[in-house]
């Protein structure tokens, strides 16, 4: 008799395994022209090492031929979980791969089709009941679209199934399967199914992406996975695969391929997994197959090399983590030794994942910045691997133990050439404490350049920002107390460095000096002595550094309202270059860019912000200025997010204004330039 389309050999052996029933099975004798059924005979539970119990069970897998293919009738005698296994030789301490997880059905079996058994010489099969349904959590991440907007997967807690489907590294299987992606939207409602096609891709193949994704509807974004993370720690390696998740728990209700065509030889065998699993968790059930084997190709995404936490992961947190996490900075905890970060190591994947940590905001795609806290797409990918694999201590020493992080200093670029300071503040518990304009006096007797001014808050916890203005009586005026621009800053996160190569500040005798102090309330009352310090020139730089703004005060903002755009312009009289950016909002800013356009009709994004935090008010210093001819237009643009999805809104309720109070709102588009 001739061999049949899988080659079929009955084996006995006897595994064993902890957490779960294991039902074995007498595997079929070697068999030319047919199949025959095969019982599972025994299950085993480890109870102890030393212990083994043989459970009674009468589940089975019975097998019959279909075509050019098997199916498998799947006998189960409770509704707990089970996992269909497979190997191609079998082998004891070989791995067996999923096929599907399922829930148990007393009263009929469940029938599964082999897809792909015709390619196969041999395949084995396994039936294991669970003791406990594996249950995966899925971290928050945010990834931008191919058009720059920040897309996070927890800010779409509302929706009641959010649907990713991993593409790979080609955008082909999401083309082929469009129509059936936006068809599920559109039936089960398009807020409701949120749908994301996520492509592993680099930086420099956004512009053909955007390309191929042109005949995507408007509401299945493409999302770049540059780092490839988000794709390796959700994914099974194989793409394409979609992943269904439940919002309500942020659970994995469904992995595996979107439908599954099974050609038998004479027909064809049409199955729709994902629509079963949508329908089955909008009805608020956990869906009765959890997880299939994914059909195709390796993703694409790249190998991450073995890492030990001395000689790599260590390094990085000092690299990127120490300027906030040290002794007395504004981060809430040290990294002072491998345990805690082991303890907040789920933390750490958490905000890396999500684009809050580093706190580093700014899109690569446009333009790089000399001052970048990103980490970089080996770095990302590292340091997740890192902690996905049980963040192992590994061999060596601590280098948090044996290098420990800086103690935060007062003056970070060295003792000034002189510091002046505002009187002694105090500072409330808890109320609303109302901006201070403070006068001081001028240290220098004679007009002095600068190179550079740092601003030093006296107790960090209460001071949210500090702004200083010099001139005389009418420039304090024109600068509308820092909508136009300013002398010197500290916001949170923007560091004190020196002025741009080439420029510097000039400081008349004669120039008043005022601080605007905006204080925020700990629950403990405080005092504040604000002092700023002054950093001495050789002499008269070759440009002027100017600090100066676009802005807009006629802003409104309904409440509930998600994506309200304020804009503002500048026009720039003589040519000129620019440097440095720094957009400013409130608590209800959640996105900023800023656009030049050039007299001879072009334009071209400078800073693009997908995901702003007033927490973090970056100043992005171009690694290579831009130069401009007169004539050429600044185009700054907020998006104002006032929904009960943005967790740092105030009161979604409140209709908003312009106000100098975090609850209000403001739209300034900051930047330093020179003339030419």
């Amino acid at each position: 008799m001739d061999g049949g389309p899988c080659d079929w050999g009955i084996k006995y052996f006897r595994y064993e395994f902890r957490d779960c029933q294991t039902m074995l099975h007498n595997m079929i004798e070697k068999l030319t022209r047919f199949i025959k059924t095969v019982f599972c005979l025994a299950a085993i539970l480890i109870v102890h090492p030393s212990t083994v119990i043989q459970a009674q069970d009468a589940s089975s897998l019975e097998i019959a031929p279909l075509g050019n293919t098997v199916e498998l009738s799947l006998d189960t005698p409770t509704e707990d979980s089970y996992i269909l296994e497979t190997q191609a030789v079998l082998m004891e301490g070989e791995e067996w791969e999923p096929l599907m997880q399922f829930r148990g059905n007393a009263t009929q079996p469940r029938n599964w089709v082999d897809p792909i058994c015709g390619d196969k010489d041999a395949k084995y099969f396994r039936l294991r009941q669970l003791l406990e349904a594996p249950r995966t959590e899925i971290s928050n991440f945010r990834l931008n679209s191919l058009n720059g907007k920040a897309y996070e997967l927890y800010y779409e807690w509302p929706s009641t199934g959010i649907l990713l489907f991993l593409t790979g590294d080609t955008l082909a299987p999401a083309l082929e399967i469009q129509e059936e992606l936006n068809r599920l939207r559109e039936l089960y409602g398009e807020h409701e199914l949120l749908t994301w096609i996520i492509s592993v891709s680099d930086l420099d193949e956004s512009d053909a992406l955007a390309e191929a994704s042109s005949e995507f509807p408007l509401l299945l974004p493409v999302l770049q996975d540059i780092s490839h993370t988000v794709t390796r720690t959700l994914g099974s390696g194989i793409a394409p695969e979609v992943l269904l998740i439940n919002p309500k728990d942020w659970s994995l209700s469904y992995r595996g391929p979107a439908l599954v065509t099974i050609d038998t030889g004479g027909s064809e065998i049409n199955l729709t997994p994902l629509q079963d699993a949508i329908e089955e968790l909008f009805e608020g059930n956990s869906p009765v197959v959890a997880r299939m084997a994914s059909i195709g190709n390796p993703s694409g995404v790249s190998a991450v090399p073995p890492s030990t936490y001395s000689d790599q992961i260590a390094p990085i947190l000092q690299a990127k983590c120490f300027p906030c996490h040290t002794p007395g900075n504004i981060a809430p905890w040290v990294m002072s030794d491998y345990s805690i970060i082991q303890e907040f190591s789920g933390l750490i994947k958490s905000a890396v994942l999500a684009g809050e940590m580093p706190p580093w905001h700014a899109d690569p795609k446009h333009q790089t910045y000399s001052n970048s806290k990103a980490l970089s797409k080996d770095e990302t990918a590292t340091l997740i691997d890192w902690i996905d694999r049980g963040s192992p201590r590994g061999d060596g020493l601590d280098p948090l133990v044996e290098n420990p992080a800086p103690k935060t200093v007062n003056w970070p670029m060295g003792l000034p050439d002189a510091v002046i300071s505002i009187p002694l503040q105090s500072i409330p518990s808890n109320g609303v404490v109302d901006y201070k304009y403070l006068t001081a006096t001028n240290p220098f007797p004679n007009d002095v350049w600068l190179k550079a001014i740092s601003v030093n808050p006296g107790d960090r916890s209460v001071v949210h920002h500090c702004l200083v203005f010099k001139g005389s009586f009418a420039e304090l005026l024109a600068l509308r107390g820092g909508l136009a621009g300013f002398f010197a800053g500290y916001v949170p996160g923007m560091e004190q460095v020196a002025f741009p190569e080439g420029s510097g500040k000039l400081l008349k005798k004669s120039d008043i000096i005022i601080f605007q102090m905006h204080y925020t309330v700990s629950g403990k009352a405080t005092t504040d002595k604000t002092q700023l310090g002054f950093y001495l020139a050789e002499g008269p730089p070759e440009k002027e550094l100017i600090t100066s703004s676009a802005y807009e005060t006629d802003l409104f903002i309904p409440p509930h309202s998600k994506e309200v755009k304020i804009s503002a312009r500048r026009t720039f009289k003589k040519a000129s270059t620019l440097y440095e950016f720094s957009p400013h909002m409130h608590f209800r800013g959640s996105s900023a860019r800023y656009t030049l356009n050039y007299p001879d009709g072009t334009s071209e994004i400078i800073l693009n912000v997908p995901a702003y935090f007033f927490d973090w008010q970056t100043l992005y210093r171009l690694e290579t200025p831009i130069s401009v001819p007169a004539g050429t237009v600044l185009h700054c643009e907020g998006i104002f997010d006032n929904s009960k999805q943005n967790r740092f809104n105030p009161d979604p309720n409140a209709s908003v204004r312009f106000g100098e109070q975090s609850w209000e709102e403001m739209f300034i588009g900051y930047f330093n330039y020179t003339e030419n």
